[in-house]
């Protein structure tokens, strides 16, 4: 019998809110061929298995080791769970392979998962990269801003 998708919802919500906000990536809440479908620093990557959740989590928490997610948002039907949510934390370690700035950044992003039999199966994420770059100094700001 499928999850609800108030089910599925829950599952995405504790899988995430862990995942970011204690570096928990819990495998036995993934399919076991479940697919990240990342877009990170200009490359676009899809990968299977718990490996890819483990590496993105990581490279942020290496750099912000006080990241913290915080939802937004949840929309959820059928088999799909869509989080907008924010993301804060001190660059200490350097994001995206700069030089660690020691600045306060914040950042958003929408998650898109698709749920199999009550797991996360596919995870598809947008990140406003250009904003965190702004933050960063790398990119300038528009102008006026």
């Amino acid at each position: 019998m499928a999850n609800t998708p108030e089910q599925n919802n829950a599952v995405c919500v504790e899988f995430f809110d862990t995942a970011w906000n204690t570096g928990n990536v819990r495998a036995d809440l993934l399919t076991a061929d479940a697919v990240d479908h990342s877009f990170v620093g200009g490359k676009a990557k899809s990968e299977p298995g718990v490996g890819s959740f483990q590496h993105i989590v990581g490279m942020f928490r290496h750099a912000m080791p006080d990241i913290h997610l915080t939802m937004l948002d949840q929309i959820y039907a059928a088999d799909k769970v869509v989080h907008r949510w924010s993301l804060t934390g001190t660059d200490t370690g350097g994001v995206m392979g700069m030089p660690p700035s020691g600045k306060q950044l914040t950042f958003t992003g929408t998650t898109t998962v698709r749920m199999a039999d009550g797991k996360i199966a596919e995870r598809w994420a947008n990140v406003d990269e250009l904003g965190l770059l702004q933050q960063l100094g790398v990119v300038p700001p528009p102008p006026g801003a």
